[in-house]
């Protein structure tokens, strides 16, 4: 099992992704400046972010966050269903 790397850009702020994080990552998780850990069983994800100019839309205006995952020791199935996860807790919108 190899380290990967996924960077996802997010519309919200800093602030609302973090408060999801306990729902994400509910066995806990270490916190060093603007870096989240979550060791377990020899296996680590590291969060990494940092919010980026605003897109506007005429009068429109979305944050911008990128999120960085860096995925330590994980199987590609296991990356897979974390990104499941975490596209479920982030959606936005209606239909």
């Amino acid at each position: 099992m190899a380290k990967s790397i996924l960077v996802k850009t997010l519309a919200m702020t800093q602030d609302d992704f973090v408060r999801h994080l306990p729902i994400l990552l509910p066995d806990g998780y270490s916190v060093d400046a603007e870096t989240w850990l979550l060791n377990e069983s020899g296996r680590m994800l590291t969060i990494r972010m940092n919010s980026n100019a605003d897109r506007v839309l005429g009068k429109l205006r979305l944050p911008q966050l990128r999120v960085e995952f860096e995925f330590d020791a994980y199987s590609e199935q296991e990356v897979d269903v974390f990104m499941c996860r975490l596209s479920r807790l982030y959606h936005r919108g209606g239909g």
